[in-house]
């Protein structure tokens, strides 16, 4: 049950919308509803639908995190992965645990978000900000309004340094700890 009592395990899609309105989605299923957020499970395999038709299937298992709201210091919004190792990974990257952020407008659709170009990393060993080209690219071409951009570069900013501080306590170690257990694996094992 979630913290709220209703089920777990409902099936969703999750959605990703682009500045220049090219869409991502993807099957999951609910398995956490709290007052943090929203997390769902999409194992390794995932299919992934972009607007041309299938794209990579998904190479590993993951935990999607949508918060509740907004970081209260950036008045950003993002959502986020915790990722296990790959199987077969498809770049070094996906080798070993790490975490994934699109730094985005909240959607007024459940699982859907706008991408607002910026994305953070954090693995064991590192962390950083990348794509902040594409949000540049966007804001010269008018896909987004020089505000939006403004507050997507404070929130990567603010998210950077709370990923920066602790790969296994990002998130307050939830998305570790519930990907630990659907895979069933010990709580302390991304």
């Amino acid at each position: 049950m979630n913290d709220d009592g209703s089920p777990l395990g409902r099936a969703v899609r999750s959605r990703k919308v682009k500045l220049d309105g090219a869409e991502k989605t993807h099957a999951s299923r609910v398995v956490r509803r709290g007052p943090e957020g929203v997390w769902l499970f999409s194992p390794a395999g995932t299919e992934v639908v972009g607007p041309d038709g299938p794209l990579p299937a998904q190479p590993a298992d993951g935990v999607q995190f949508f918060p509740a709201q907004a970081l209260p210091e950036s008045g950003g919004w993002f959502v986020a992965w915790c990722w296990s190792a790959a199987p077969e990974p498809p770049a070094d990257h996906w080798t070993s645990p790490w975490i994934s952020v699109d730094v985005a407008a909240a959607r007024d659709e459940l699982f859907s978000f706008l991408d607002l170009e910026l994305d953070l990393w954090c693995s064991a060993d590192d962390a950083g900000i990348v794509d902040a080209d594409e949000l540049d690219d966007a804001e010269a071409a008018d896909l987004v309004d020089a505000a939006t951009a403004a507050v997507a570069r404070h929130a990567a900013d603010e998210l950077y340094r709370a990923l920066r501080s602790g790969y296994h306590t990002a998130f307050d170690g939830l998305g570790w700890r519930l990907l630990a257990e659907i895979r069933g694996r010990p709580a302390d094992e991304p």
